[in-house]
């Protein structure tokens, strides 16, 4: 148990930095989860490698969008040729982000020796790892399923952190069972300390010696002494 609560922490911190780098995707940075007919995908919109222009920043992409000065459109093709509502499944990722952070949160309180000791406490923790695992692993499909062979690193890096993540979520169900045990352990020492009956050397009963009804006599030594004249 000891080594297991900041073990994952790390797991979980590495898990929340791949994710952040998916979240930052184009059009808020550099980074694009695909690039396709010379277009650069992200979580939050994609951009025009040619004209440097990019659609808004929002979830879920629209098939116009005005991508050059002159207020000319251009018909953009996901790299799955799927239609573009299904684009708001990109929601998962910062879901994902915000339950991941929330878990962080809750293995750091189980440093608190009351809460680290508590079942109720964490089983709840280890209740919560589990939609964490589902949302991260999520992320990797929707990216799979949208941008297909042209998914690149960003996306990528969503299927270690979903396994950091369940890694994690072993480590807490054990963790849980753990002090289970112990404090199943110490309940029944306790109740089994409470049920025998101790006394202290004051309390027993001192006889006084009975002495015996025929006691032996000392034997009498006599003398005799003869006298001869």
């Amino acid at each position: 148990m000891h080594f297991a609560v900041p073990l994952c922490l790390i797991l979980i911190t590495v898990s929340l930095v791949f994710q952040i780098l998916s979240l930052v995707s184009t059009p808020i940075s550099s980074i694009s989860l695909s690039s396709y007919s010379g277009l650069n995908y992200g979580v939050f919109g994609y951009c025009d490698e040619s004209t440097d222009s990019c659609s808004p920043r929002k979830l879920g992409y629209t098939p116009h969008v005005e991508l050059t000065s002159s207020g000319s459109h251009r018909q953009v093709a996901l790299p799955s040729s799927l239609r573009f509502s299904v684009t708001k499944l990109l929601v998962v990722h910062p879901l994902s982000f915000a339950v991941t952070l929330i878990l962080y949160s809750l293995i750091l309180l189980m440093n608190h020796r009351h809460l680290a000791s508590s079942t109720a406490f964490l089983l709840t923790v280890a209740f919560f790892s589990l939609p964490t695992f589902l949302f991260s692993l999520l992320c990797f499909l929707v990216d799979i399923m949208l941008f297909s062979s042209h998914l690149r690193w960003p996306g990528w890096l969503m299927l270690p952190s979903t396994i950091l993540i369940a890694v994690c979520c072993s480590l807490i169900w054990n963790v849980r069972r753990t002090v289970s045990i112990k404090n199943y352990e110490a309940l029944q020492e306790a109740r089994t300390a409470a049920s025998v009956e101790t006394y202290s050397m004051s309390d027993w009963p001192v006889h006084e010696p009975v002495a015996p009804n025929n006691p032996l006599l000392e034997p009498e030594v006599t003398y005799t002494s003869t006298f001869v004249e």
